[in-house]
């Protein structure tokens, strides 16, 4: 009988509200960060060597997501603001939490479009990798993301020859 009455209490606009204020005190955060593998015809990576990355100096474009916005949206919007590039996105290939910093991971494959790299602020430089000879060191993470991202390429390259 009562959560037939709490059922009802909760579809009213005051409680409604009442129970968004409280997911909002209440709920853990993570910081979320999103990112982009990019790889080209010659099946390269583009990777970017970081300002503020002391240890991990090269890694993929991207970084946080901002409040109430896709992560999609916001990989593409950060390999914008860092390389002044733009993008066709395909699916996550990889989603990492690391629960001692409370940090959640989100990296997508994709293309290019074709444009000039414009380096941010945040970034010393910008280059393609071969898979075999990427820059070192680069973070657990990062590399769990770009074996995910070549293998979704070899994947999709070998359902297109199959055609």
């Amino acid at each position: 009988m009562w959560k037939s009455k709490a059922a009802k209490f909760a579809k009213t606009p005051l409680a409604r509200l009442g129970m968004r204020l409280m997911i909002q005190l209440a709920v853990p955060r993570s910081r979320v960060g999103v990112a982009v593998v990019a790889i080209n015809e010659a099946s390269e990576l583009f990777m970017v060597r970081h300002v503020f990355h002391p240890v991990f100096e090269w890694g993929l474009p991207g970084g946080w997501l901002k409040k109430n916005e896709s992560p999609a949206d916001g990989a593409l919007r950060e390999l914008r603001e860092e390389t002044g590039l733009t993008a066709v996105l395909g699916p996550a290939v990889s989603v990492h939490h690391d629960p001692e910093s409370a940090y959640i991971g989100i990296v997508y494959v994709g293309q290019l479009n074709p444009g000039e790299v414009q380096l941010s602020h945040e970034l010393l430089e910008a280059r393609w990798f071969s898979h075999e000879a990427l820059p070192q060191p680069i973070s657990y993470h990062t590399g769990l993301a770009i074996e995910a991202a070549v293998a979704y390429q070899a994947k999709q390259t070998s359902l297109n020859l199959l055609r």
